[in-house]
């Protein structure tokens, strides 16, 4: 069995491809990432095929606060540059979507029996355009409508799509996509990156909230701060610790210095995260749209209990006051109430601490990941 998967930058791509190449059937991967820094996360040099010419327009476009066209420009300049170079020997192919229309008519052509999968990290396009409108209140494209174009097709196209939620499982079946297309994997993490702390909550010291992330309005970080800010006008001292990088387009930094409740650590290395982690006694998470926040699994790895929105992959890790609370999106009164059990509850969030990495371990490793990734390649080679 030979595996080859194409990822246009990291993402979880280069878990996919350790865990195959482990299992001694990776064929290639194809990154948007450099060979010298692929190398280091422990695939082998000899599978590495490196197109870094996306990740240069993606960087230059973000730095310059620009969208599309360019966006599509990427997704181009990886796509026909990847069906340049890659093999025609695979059994399957795992191509991240929006990035290998070309290379699937390219495989299709050169290899009509191998299967090809899509990997979709979030939920059916068409949703993500509906619910980026419902975050701006406006009727404005939100993504390139030839990306959307684009993906439409490659879902068109495929074989099978593989989705790393609930949440987006549901999105394609409601938007027309035949449930037997469809391949729900949830997303792992790596244990021993993400040791796990016990959370020792003093009842008389005021609980320390966290996200970690791309400060977007995307990711409704400024609701977070705003229901902590009001709910410390009212007499409580709660604190935020917030650590990633921001969107200056949807999100206004300014407002970080505004409040002295907030400890903004900036964009940290993924070596780091987990004295983040272990410094925050709960942590939130309430975008509007994802996939699986992986951040989800790496705060339950060092034992914090959560508060997730519905659309984040939430429901699949998350259980209702055993190791958190789930609430629907953009509901601010939901969100303070969740915030105020915590607070009440103080007692309760040791035995939450314990449940969510016991959680992190059963099922949500990357070699679990792996794993079923291998038995659906099994199950369908061998239909």
């Amino acid at each position: 069995m030979r595996i080859s998967v194409f990822v246009p930058g990291r993402l979880h791509g280069f878990e996919m491809a350790l865990y195959f190449q482990k299992m001694g059937i990776l064929n290639e991967l194809v990154t948007g990432y450099p060979k010298k820094y692929v190398v280091p996360f422990g695939i082998e040099k000899q599978f590495v095929k490196s197109i870094y010419l996306n990740e240069i327009i993606n960087r230059t476009t973000n730095w310059l606060g620009l969208g599309y066209p360019l966006d599509f420009l990427a997704c181009e300049a990886f796509d026909y540059l990847a069906s340049t170079i890659i093999k025609f020997d695979s059994h399957v192919y795992f191509i991240w979507s929006g990035y290998g229309l070309k290379t699937i008519r390219k495989i299709r052509q050169k290899n009509p029996a191998a299967k090809v999968i899509i990997v979709r990290g979030s939920a059916h396009i068409d949703e993500q355009e509906y619910l980026l409108k419902k975050i701006n209140n406006s009727t404005k494209q939100q993504i390139n409508p030839r990306i959307i174009k684009k993906e439409l097709e490659e879902y068109r196209c495929s074989d099978y799509i593989t989705v790393p939620s609930s949440f987006a499982f549901d999105s394609f079946i409601n938007r027309g996509i035949n449930k037997e297309k469809l391949f729900l994997n949830f997303l792992g993490v790596n244990l021993e990156e993400f040791p796990f702390k016990e959370k020792n909550i003093d009842r008389h010291k005021p609980l320390i909230f966290g996200n970690v992330g791309t400060l977007s309005k995307r990711k409704n970080v400024l609701a977070i701060i705003e229901v902590l800010h009001k709910l410390n006008l009212n007499g409580h001292n709660f604190k935020l610790i917030l650590a990633g990088q921001i969107d200056h387009e949807s999100f206004d930094a300014s407002i970080l210095k505004k409040y002295t409740f907030i400890d903004y650590r900036g964009k940290v290395d993924q070596r780091e995260l987990h004295l983040i982690y272990a410094e925050i006694d709960v942590f939130i998470i309430n975008s509007i749209e994802e996939g699986l926040a992986m951040v989800q699994l790496q705060a339950m790895s060092c034992g914090c209990p959560i508060i997730a929105t519905t659309n984040t992959g939430g429901t699949d890790i998350v259980k209702n006051y055993e190791n958190g609370i789930i609430i629907s999106i953009l509901d601010d009164n939901a969100l303070e109430k969740s915030i105020i059990w915590f607070n009440d509850h103080k007692d309760d969030i040791h035995q939450m601490s314990i449940k969510s990495r016991e959680i992190a371990q059963t099922g949500f490793t990357w070699d679990d990941f792996g794993k079923r990734n291998l038995d659906f390649i099994k199950k369908i080679l061998q239909n």
